[in-house]
């Protein structure tokens, strides 16, 4: 018997899907404004159009933006100009965490849809880690981030990128997600091109991909052109794509 056949089918999607934000990191975002706010700590803000970048990767920043509204997009582009997109960050997720320590960030944070960042010194957030709660609530939420970028590592090392989509849209359903009964419309925008850097393909094979989702009823067209996912027929198809069976 192999180690991978003793696991249940749970264990092995949990690893494989990628997960996001719990009650604990909603409540540390909340934590960190109503602790500015009552501490009357001078509050800057940026607001970046579609499509606009905060900083180029390699800038020493040192701050941490928590997104008010909106979604970030993460960026990297290759020495030849190849585009990949390392995540999606949804309202109340936060980043620059890793340029804390002076180091340079390794990608360009840019604005998929009109958004607004609470900026956040290292000095002040400092001070507000001097918090019981609040510093618990923001290990807690590095621990997920580090088990989500270690999910997607996984996606790329052992799924093809029709798989990967498949994950991806799984994942959007959950973040940007809004219920019209059984189904999920996705309320995020995105284009194959961006859905093409998500997973490691072309643009093309992005559209092949949407279609065969189409024809087997995982997704479909919603107003505007967005996506609506059937998230039960996704995960059958991710299963099926791992040779995993359901359990009941």
């Amino acid at each position: 018997m192999t180690m991978a056949s003793t696991r249940s089918t749970t264990n092995i999607l949990d690893d494989v899907l990628v997960p996001r934000e719990s009650e604990l990191s909603s409540r540390l975002m909340r934590g960190l404004r109503s602790t500015l706010y009552a501490r009357a700590v001078p509050i800057r803000r940026v607001e970046l159009t579609d499509g606009e970048t905060l900083h180029q990767p390699g800038t020493v920043d040192g701050r941490v933006y928590l997104i008010e509204s909106g979604a970030i997009c993460l960026e990297n582009y290759s020495p030849n100009g190849r585009r990949t997109i390392l995540d999606v960050l949804p309202k109340n997720d936060y980043f620059g965490e890793d340029s804390l320590p002076g180091m340079p960030s390794q990608y360009t944070p840019s604005a998929i849809t009109p958004t607004r960042l609470i900026v956040i010194e290292n000095a002040v957030l400092h001070s507000l880690l001097c918090n019981g709660s609040i510093f618990d609530a923001w290990q807690y939420s590095q621990v997920l981030k580090a088990r989500r970028h270690r999910s997607l590592l996984l996606q790329h090392a052992t799924s093809d990128s029709e798989a990967r989509l498949a994950m991806r849209l799984l994942d959007l359903t959950q973040t940007f997600g809004t219920g019209i009964g059984r189904a999920v419309r996705i309320d995020l925008k995105l284009r194959h091109e961006d859905y093409a850097a998500m997973i490691g393909t072309t643009r093309s094979r992005v559209g092949i991909f949407l279609q065969r989702f189409t024809d087997r009823k995982m997704i479909r067209k919603g107003p505007c052109g967005a996506i609506v996912a059937d998230p039960r027929r996704v995960v059958e198809y991710i299963m099926e794509r791992m040779g995993l069976r359901p359990t009941g």
